[in-house]
């Protein structure tokens, strides 16, 4: 059996070892957070990027079906003997032409609001990983010195 001093030693090295094993996980823990963090709001800004390609791509075939639609009302106009170029005939045409854009005008507001929501969780994400990080270093720094507390309240 070895003498106290030889005692107090390994207690003190293992509680110092402890408390630096303790110490490391939460320092990995808050770097694997702020990890996440980062790859969550990467995945939230990819998504708003896709939202927009999709608009651009549905307002361009809305306008392509208003324009069919104006096309298809000129020809009934034309067909019943409406004359086309003076009065009502063109504000019917002017009337529908603004409808139609007003619905592509939709799909872009639309999209616009899904991508700042995106946009917003990627902002959320990245703040709340770093964060995360942060309480990690911290949390590893009040090991240690709660080891190291632990330890001198040994010697006195």
């Amino acid at each position: 059996m070895g003498t106290g001093i030889e005692v107090f030693v390994i207690a003190s090295i293992a509680s110092m070892a402890g408390a630096g094993i303790s110490a490391y996980s939460s320092y990995q823990q808050g770097k694997a957070q702020e990890a996440m963090g980062e790859r969550n709001a990467k995945i939230a800004e990819n998504a708003a990027l896709n939202e927009a390609q999709v608009a651009a791509e549905n307002a361009k075939r809305e306008r392509e079906k208003g324009r069919r639609q104006l096309a298809a009302i000129r020809g009934h106009m034309a067909g019943s003997g409406v004359q086309m170029s003076t009065g009502s005939s063109l504000d019917v045409i002017g009337d529908a032409a603004s409808d139609l854009e007003l619905a592509a005008m939709d799909l872009f507001r639309d999209s616009t609001a899904r991508q700042m929501t995106y946009q917003n969780q990627s902002v959320t994400e990245r703040w709340e990983g770093k964060q995360a990080g942060v309480a990690g270093k911290y949390s590893a720094m009040g090991t240690l010195l709660g080891g190291v507390s632990s330890t001198m309240r040994g010697v006195a």
